[in-house]
């Protein structure tokens, strides 16, 4: 049985910075395989993605390029123990996540976590077995596997006196 988590918080409200998508995408590792045929790249060793204030740390991560003239798009592909996701919002506060694969599909803009997926903001927290996040229509699904009495939590983080106040 799957576990479906729709939520719609504004203690997960993620509204990334729209200029981060218009930046270079620069990675860093210590080796990189170019397999031409399949258009793939492929890289191992403390791999660091950057793109504005987005950055991404795995151990692998491959890079599918869209062919040309085709409705194919850029996927990012990261694996770790955990591989994360940091990325500054709209509003100043930091977005964080992380999961053992991290699927980045750059032109739709969409996020997907999974195994043991965790997605934070300002001390809010969704976690499951996967996570999806559309960063353009702003909408995050969350899902478990039910195994052994997994659920999808969200912890929510009240404001404090003084956030109020302000």
């Amino acid at each position: 049985m799957v576990l479906v988590s729709c939520l719609t918080l504004t203690s997960i409200a993620i509204n990334a910075l729209e200029t981060d998508f218009n930046k270079n995408i620069i990675i860093d590792a210590k080796k990189q395989k170019l397999d031409i045929k399949t258009n793939t790249l492929t890289f191992s060793g403390d791999v660091d993605v950057s793109q504005g204030s987005l950055r991404m740390k795995a151990d692998r991560l491959e890079v599918i390029k869209a062919k040309d003239n085709s409705d194919s798009q850029d996927i990012l592909i990261a694996t770790g123990k955990p591989a994360t996701y940091k990325q500054q919002l709209e509003n100043g506060e930091v977005l964080t996540a992380s999961a053992k694969n991290i699927e980045y599909k750059v032109s739709d803009r969409i996020l997907t976590l999974s195994g043991n997926a965790k997605i934070s903001q300002q001390g809010s927290e969704v976690s499951g077995d996967k996570i999806e996040y559309n960063l353009v229509e702003q909408k995050l699904i969350a899902s478990s596997a039910g195994q052994k009495g997994q659920k999808v939590r969200t912890v929510l983080t009240p404001k404090s006196d003084e956030e109020e106040e302000q």
